[in-house]
């Protein structure tokens, strides 16, 4: 009856050891994942970044050229109505809209900018995400190790002690009379 008890013992430490170490495996596999899946992000925040200012230079110069387009047209209306448009209040006029134009063009550039550099922090942020779980992945596969390793030893020394409190309640049984030599 010891002996049947004692292999129990040792095969439930032996699952137990076995558990302990799978969960490891299995929570290692699922940070590297994350991290991958982080790292993922970071890349494409970074193109997003890039996206931006190109779509931002892009706006930037579209509103440059509607707004030489419309001081181009109040020079010609100017014109038309009979007012010389090299002189006076017209050449004003068409200063104040080339202001405005690039005032529209810098207000254009500086969303870009803010926009791009959301994008980075995102990316910044991404990036240490998936060094964090790339380290925790790591450590999960080793805690597992060394939590297989404790529920094996624990599970020996708990079927130790019990095979030799059995031993010390029953004096006659032993394991030599199963022809076991120690």
């Amino acid at each position: 009856m010891g002996l049947a008890m004692a292999a129990v013992g040792l095969i439930g430490a032996g699952i137990s050891a076995y558990g302990a170490y799978e969960q490891g495996q299995a929570t290692s596999a699922a940070e590297a994942y994350q991290a991958q899946v982080a790292a993922n992000n970071a890349v494409i925040a970074e193109q997003n970044a890039r996206l931006d200012i190109q779509a931002g230079e892009t706006a930037a110069t579209n509103q440059g050229l509607k707004t030489r387009a419309q001081v181009g047209t109040e020079k010609a209306g100017q014109g038309a109505g009979g007012i010389d448009p090299n002189t006076g209040s017209a050449v004003a006029v068409r200063a104040g809209t080339e202001e405005i134009g690039y005032l529209d063009s810098m207000t254009i550039r500086s969303n870009a900018a803010k926009s791009a550099y959301g994008q980075l922090v995102t990316a910044t942020s991404d990036t240490a995400q998936s060094r964090l779980a790339s380290a925790e992945s790591s450590q999960a596969a080793t805690a597992g190790d060394i939590g297989a390793a404790g529920s094996l030893l624990s599970g020996i020394g708990t079927v130790g002690g019990r095979y030799a409190a059995f031993q010390n309640a029953n004096p006659g049984s032993s394991l030599n009379q199963f022809n076991f030599t120690p």
